[in-house]
């Protein structure tokens, strides 16, 4: 099985040490790219943060502001998730498909997973989902390695994964994967230490063992996938390339002593590539768009060197430097001279320490901030700071307006790309759980709880009109207010499924972030010219 194995070492090789040509003159390294942009999200310089002269280097951080006054003017959360149907008939499957996904977006976390999303789209420009056994999960961009660095998004190139992994989460694959496979990786395989990047620095732990595993999804020829399942194969024909999920073990070598023994296990051909994507930025002829962290670099870079300039030219300034033609001076007039003591001297005259042009250094700061604010829209009235004195109201809402028609199209894009992720993975397998319920309990929603009990009072009351005898319609709302405070005051729903309910029911999930739909400075702007 040595062609496969030799397929992803040397792609994997090529993605961390070679370089891909953008245009002429320009070549990129997205592994480069990330381990930086990853420096830059720590504060740390890849030199360390002493200089050569053995003085220490102040990061200036001028990035995380800016990603934080972005992730809070975008605020997407899981209430902007809701299911729509354009059919009438679907009204009552609707309200409880959505309380099911409510609850499901609960007992998942995902307001958190969401939440690092924004925070991951922002920072590092890019995000992407893969599906699972039970939704989804983000990938992590330093461990996540597009082989065609120059393609427009992942359905264009294969991708590989790197995972490491604990024997229990190993174990935990028997049935998905090739059992006598894992068996063979846990007695072959483990390493007491792991390194949280594929060319970092491994960290040794003598106890516990730990599996590097790597996925690759893209296209492989017919012959290289028959190989890796163990059947047979001809190289010497002419091969078609299908799209396949291959999942190896031992791309490394182990510390035991069967040393280089490698192991396929999974293998299968696939009908699609298992990711959906979302990029701040624009293509510019590389997959790997900018983020914030990224378009910052060079500015935060010089605001570092500037920082540091100005601190250094105020610790000179803040010393004491004498001089004087005397040669029985003191030394040293802060620690050889005590209170009181006269100092017989024909010239004693004070150095000047002072940066003559700090004053340029403290221009050139203020122009990289406001250059910076230009390129992540990060201005006064975005960020929530006062604005001038003497700045019109009128005027202040109008600038916040046209800052955050921005933040409306991050919103847009992130919504899409969700939506889709729900649309293709969350859904389908929720309504495969509700079809399958005889019972579905819905709890801590009022929301929820109260649509539902209205068409329970709809049909009580319907059930058992003949009963109450004739009565005016006051009459009727009386009976069915008093239903409805009986049902809630109930603390949770037990609804009987009707399988019937979900015939032809195909919702569409909507992403509806708030601000979209409506917009509260344009509307006081409207009502404000009507009243003048």
């Amino acid at each position: 099985m040595a062609k496969i194995f030799n397929r992803v070492e040397e792609e994997i090789r090529d993605f961390i040490d070679g370089q891909v040509q953008i245009s002429p003159g320009y070549y990129f390294s997205q592994y480069k790219t990330i381990k930086r942009i990853s420096l830059y999200l720590n504060g740390k310089y890849a030199s360390g943060n002493i200089d050569s002269q053995g003085n220490y280097k102040y990061w200036y951080d001028i990035i995380t502001p800016r990603i934080n006054s972005e992730i809070k003017n975008i605020d997407f959360d899981t209430k902007d998730i809701k299911l729509e149907s354009d059919s009438e008939k679907d009204n009552l499957a609707l309200i409880l498909a959505n309380a099911r996904l409510k609850q499901w977006l609960r007992e998942k976390d995902q307001s958190e997973a969401l939440n690092d999303s924004v925070e991951d789209g922002s920072a590092w420009g890019n995000v992407v989902w893969k599906k699972v056994k039970d939704g989804y999960e983000q990938m992590d961009l330093i461990n996540f390695f597009v082989i065609n660095q120059t393609a427009r998004t992942l359905e264009d190139s294969p991708v590989i994964e790197r995972h490491i992994l604990t024997q229990s989460q190993l174990r935990a694959k028997k049935g998905i994967w090739n059992d006598e496979a894992v068996e063979n990786v846990i007695k072959s395989c483990s390493d007491f230490g792991f390194s949280s990047t594929e060319d970092g620095v491994k960290q040794d732990n003598k106890k516990t063992p730990y599996y590097e595993i790597y996925e690759r999804n893209g296209e492989i020829s017919e012959a290289e996938l028959g190989e890796a399942q163990g059947k047979s194969f001809d190289y010497n024909k002419d091969d078609k390339y299908i799209l396949a999920k291959v999942i190896l073990a031992g791309i490394k070598q182990g510390t035991t002593d069967k040393k280089g023994e490698q192991f396929v296990l999974f293998a299968e051909e696939i009908s699609e590539m298992p990711y959906k994507e979302y990029h701040r930025g624009k293509y510019q002829g590389r997959w790997l768009r900018q983020g914030i962290t990224e378009i910052l670099f060079d500015i935060q870079t010089r605001a570092n060197e500037t920082g540091n300039q100005i601190a250094r030219a105020l610790e000179y300034g803040a010393k004491q430097v004498y001089q004087s033609p005397d040669e029985l001076i003191y030394k040293n007039l802060l620690t050889d001279l005590k209170r009181g003591d006269i100092i017989r001297t024909s010239q004693l005259n004070r150095v000047d320490m002072k940066m003559d042009d700090i004053n340029n250094y403290v221009s050139e700061w203020n122009m990289l901030m406001t250059l910076a604010d230009k390129l992540c829209n990060s201005f006064e009235v975005v960020t929530g700071e006062n604005s001038p004195a003497g700045t019109p109201f009128r005027l202040a809402a109008q600038q916040n307006q046209n800052a955050n028609k921005l933040f409306d199209f991050f919103r847009e894009k992130l919504g899409i790309a969700i939506k889709g992720v729900f649309q293709d993975w969350v859904m389908p397998e929720l309504l495969k759980d509700l079809k399958r319920k005889d019972i579905l309990k819905i709890t801590g929603d009022p929301d929820y709880l109260k649509r539902i009990n209205e068409v329970a009072v709809s049909a009580w009351y319907l059930n058992n009109q003949l009963a109450f005898g004739p009565h005016t319609a006051d009459q009727a709302q009386m009976l069915k207010d008093a239903k409805m405070q009986e049902l809630m005051s109930k603390e949770e729903i037990a609804v009987k499924m009707n399988k019937e309910l979900w015939e032809n029911f195909k919702p569409r999930v909507s992403v509806v972030i708030v601000g979209e739909n409506t917009n509260m400075v344009e509307d006081l702007q409207t009502l404000g010219t009507f009243i003048q």
